[in-house]
């Protein structure tokens, strides 16, 4: 089993300037078993994750993936390509970021129906585009950005060639 680090929770305490002996409080344990779970001389029980998680808002998932991404992660790299946009694809756990281009007059539709609940961002490295999100429409100039629910249906018109990033990530 992958060992947790849970040494996280100091940061997310200290981001909300509390102290050890308030989050003991505020999660029903022992300042003791707090210093012990910072320090990883120990790792909490469900019921421990569960309170600590709750004084952050975070469920019990959301603290144990906090626990264990202490790590690097390294992009899984594709080649990516629909209509006029070609790029690279690069995929992580929680996290899908393409690096395109696309040319002059040219419109991109993406598949919105395959979008779980992500949000898209958008970021015009050079060029210029229009994002389309359902009604809408939003002209991006070169160092410019716009983000959106992936979900609706969204397509990109090209004004002049551009290079651009978009990054998907989890809303839940």
């Amino acid at each position: 089993m992958k060992q947790l680090d849970f040494s996280v929770l100091k940061t997310l305490r200290q981001k909300q300037k509390m102290t050890a002996e308030q989050l003991a409080g505020k999660a029903n344990v022992t300042r003791a078993t707090i210093a012990k779970i910072e320090a990883g001389f120990d790792n909490p029980r469900v019921q421990t994750i569960e309170a600590l998680a709750s004084v952050f808002q975070l469920s019990a998932g959301d603290l144990i993936r906090l626990a264990e991404g202490v790590g690097i992660e390294e992009a899984r790299i594709e080649p990516y390509a629909q209509d006029s946009c070609s790029g690279t694809r690069f995929l992580f756990r929680n996290l899908e970021m393409y690096l395109l281009k696309a040319v002059k007059d040219s419109n991109t539709t993406f598949e919105h129906n395959l979008h779980e609940d992500t949000m898209e961002t958008c970021i015009v490295l050079s060029g210029e585009l229009t994002v389309h999100v359902g009604e809408q429409s939003l002209r991006l100039a070169s160092g410019s950005a716009a983000t959106f629910h992936a979900m609706h249906e969204h397509s990109f018109s090209v004004g002049e060639d551009a290079n651009f990033l978009l990054i998907h990530t989890r809303t839940v």
